[in-house]
């Protein structure tokens, strides 16, 4: 099990950010299916980090609570082969993640809809949307793109807190795996 010092290694940086890289692959893909995404009713809470950080972890960690905004998703527009735009809507503020407001629903601020837009780059460039709530949105885009029988129910869930801590530390397992693969090696096994 990693500890907090192992986070700010060069090679778990880089696990994380291809982790990233990889699940931004996986939203653009989805949207090249589909060209546009309605999301208003999917119920898909973001964090955005408002700040160039690309040691910012799989969750929205302390330090960067400070500089974190959770938005409502809205829609999401494929751009092209490297980056997609999401449309968002501010959500209530100190409600995710408040131990006092366990499991309750933020709120939609009365706030004008903003754009962000998410480069399969890396995520060192602001705002970057932390792995565990970009991870949540690839697979209800995936979902929404290639449906099936289970979909429908599964695409309106609420994911809360627990959701996510629970993906935090699915991701953290990834992750270790990742960090341990000699330089070079991404665990694929060659095809003959």
């Amino acid at each position: 099990m990693m500890n907090e010092n192992d986070f700010g290694s060069e090679k778990v940086l880089r696990a994380i950010n291809h982790l990233y890289m990889m699940q931004v692959c996986i939203c653009i893909a989805a949207l090249k299916e589909l060209r546009s995404a309605e999301l208003t009713d999917k119920n898909i809470i973001l964090r955005a980090i408002m700040r160039d950080m690309p040691d910012c972890g799989i969750c929205a960690d302390l330090t960067a609570e400070d500089y974190g905004v959770d938005f409502w998703a809205d829609r999401a527009e494929y751009v092209n082969g490297t980056s997609f735009n999401l449309y968002v809507t501010q959500a209530e503020e100190k409600v995710l993640w408040n131990i006092g407001e366990k499991g309750r629903k933020p709120g939609r601020l009365a706030a004008p809809q903003q754009r962000i837009t998410v480069r399969g780059d890396g995520m060192g460039t602001a705002p970057v949307i932390p792995l565990a709530y970009l991870t949540v949105l690839s697979a209800k885009l995936v979902a929404m793109a290639f449906p099936n029988e289970q979909t429908a129910a599964e695409l309106s869930d609420y994911d809360d807190e627990r959701v996510m801590i629970v993906l935090g530390e699915r991701l953290q397992t990834i992750l270790e795996d990742l960090a341990g693969m000699p330089d070079g090696d991404d665990g694929a096994s060659p095809v003959s």
